[in-house]
């Protein structure tokens, strides 16, 4: 059986589907801001999670994009922080098992979470 393309990490989001969590914090630190996390796949086949924060002018600080096969002991995760410039700060894992192989990201990469940080803004409901 072939997993759908959207089950591969940096890969484009379905048009719909997935179970949508958005959250508007009132802590101190981040009142204001909207931290969204989109959960697809049925974790039996396959497992992609998809988080990031906006601020208040719905800016990304944040995205991560995982991707989890083997009952979650396999990952590839990549994520960090997006600055206000567009700089990112981020890493990607490679866990397999109880090996966590961290890198830095390639630009690809990068635009790829700047790409997904869009997508999920997008579907945010303000």
């Amino acid at each position: 059986m072939t997993n759908p393309p959207w089950l591969t990490l940096l890969a484009p989001l379905p048009a719909e589907g997935g179970e949508w969590h958005q959250e508007t914090r009132t802590d101190p630190a981040l009142k204001g801001w909207t931290q969204v996390r989109l959960v697809l796949g049925d974790g039996v086949t396959g497992l992609r999670v998809l988080t990031a924060m906006f601020d208040p002018e719905g800016r990304p600080g944040s995205v991560s994009d995982l991707v989890a096969w083997n009952g979650g002991r396999d990952q590839e995760t990549a994520g960090g922080r997006i600055e206000p410039d567009g700089r990112i700060y981020a890493t990607y894992w490679l866990t397999e098992g109880e090996q966590h192989t961290p890198r830095a990201l390639t630009a690809e990469e990068e635009e790829g979470l700047r790409r997904l940080a869009a997508a999920l803004r997008t579907r945010c409901k303000p």
